[in-house]
C-alpha cells in the first residue's frame, strides 16, 4: 500500500469518525489529512460528495426529532451570512481570517471546557428567532471564510441544551443546506479531475465505515458526553485552521 493510499485511507476515516459523531467537521479534519499528500484541487470534489452523501443517509436517522420551524431563521441568516463571509475572503487575507476564526473556537471551547456543565444560554420566547437568525448569519460568515458553517450553531444548541438527537437533527439538514451554499459562494461549480473517481472509489467507503463507527460513538454518548465532545471537536477544528494558516 503506497503512501498516498494510506493518507487517503486516514484523512476519510478520521473526518467521517468526526462527522459520524457530531454531524459536520468532516472536510476540516480529512482535509488537514489528506494536503500533506495531495494538491487543493485533487481532493475538492471529495470534500464535496463525501458530506453530501453521508447527510443524506443520515437525515431518515433523525428525521423524527426534526422541526423545520426550528432550522429556518438558522436557514435565512445562513443564506445572508455565507455570500458575505466568502466576500471577506476574496478581499482579505485568508491566512489572516482563519487564524482569528481560529482562536475564537479554541478560545471558546477552552473557556468552555473549565466549568463543570459548560456554557448555557437562557433566550426569552420572544428573542428566540432573531437570536438564531443573528447565530446562523455568523455561521454563514464563517461557512464562507474556512467552511466551519455548523460549529457555531452547534455550539449555540448545546449552550441551549437541546438533547442530542434534537442537536443532530438540525445538524444534518442545515449542514447539507449550508455546505451547498458555501460551494457556490466559493467555488461555484467545480470541474473534477481525472483522478476524483479513483479517489472517491477508496475514500468513500472508509468515510460510510468511519460514519457508522462514529454513530456507534454518538449512540453511547449521554447528553453531557455529547456537548463535551462538540467541544473537542470546536478546539481540534480552531487549533487546524491556525495551524494550516500557518503553514
Amino acid at each position: 500500500m503506497d503512501t498516498d493510499l494510506v493518507v487517503l485511507i486516514a484523512g476519510a476515516l478520521a473526518g467521517s469518525l468526526t462527522f459520524g459523531i457530531a454531524g459536520f467537521s468532516f472536510g476540516i479534519v480529512a482535509s488537514a489529512i489528506w494536503l500533506q499528500a495531495f494538491a487543493p484541487a485533487s481532493i475538492v470534489a471529495l470534500v464535496i460528495v463525501i458530506p453530501l452523501a453521508m447527510n443524506l443517509i443520515l437525515l431518515p436517522r433523525f428525521r423524527q426529532h426534526f422541526a423545520w420551524r426550528r432550522m429556518l431563521p438558522f436557514a435565512v441568516g445562513s443564506t445572508l451570512g455565507v455570500p458575505l463571509g466568502a466576500l471577506a475572503l476574496a478581499r482579505l487575507d485568508a491566512s489572516t481570517v482563519r487564524v482569528a476564526i481560529g482562536s475564537v473556537l479554541v478560545g471558546y471551547a477552552l473557556l468552555a471546557m473549565r466549568m463543570p456543565r459548560g456554557l448555557r444560554v437562557r433566550v426569552p420566547a420572544l428573542a428566540g428567532p432573531a437570536a438564531d437568525t443573528t447565530v446562523g448569519f455568523v455561521g454563514g460568515v464563517m461557512g464562507g471564510t474556512s467552511g466551519l458553517s455548523i460549529i457555531v450553531p452547534a455550539l449555540w444548541w448545546s449552550a441551549r441544551g437541546w438533547s442530542k438527537e434534537e442537536q443532530r437533527a438540525i445538524a444534518q439538514p442545515f449542514g447539507m443546506y449550508t455546505h451547498l451554499i458555501t460551494i457556490a459562494c466559493i467555488a461555484g461549480i467545480v470541474g473534477f479531475r481525472e483522478d476524483t473517481g479513483r479517489l472517491l472509489v477508496w475514500a468513500l467507503p472508509i468515510a460510510l465505515l468511519g460514519m457508522f463507527l462514529g454513530l456507534k460513538v454518538f449512540d453511547r454518548l449521554s447528553g453531557e458526553g455529547f456537548n463535551r465532545a462538540l467541544l473537542w471537536i470546536a478546539l481540534a477544528g480552531g487549533a487546524l485552521l491556525v495551524a494550516r494558516a500557518a503553514t
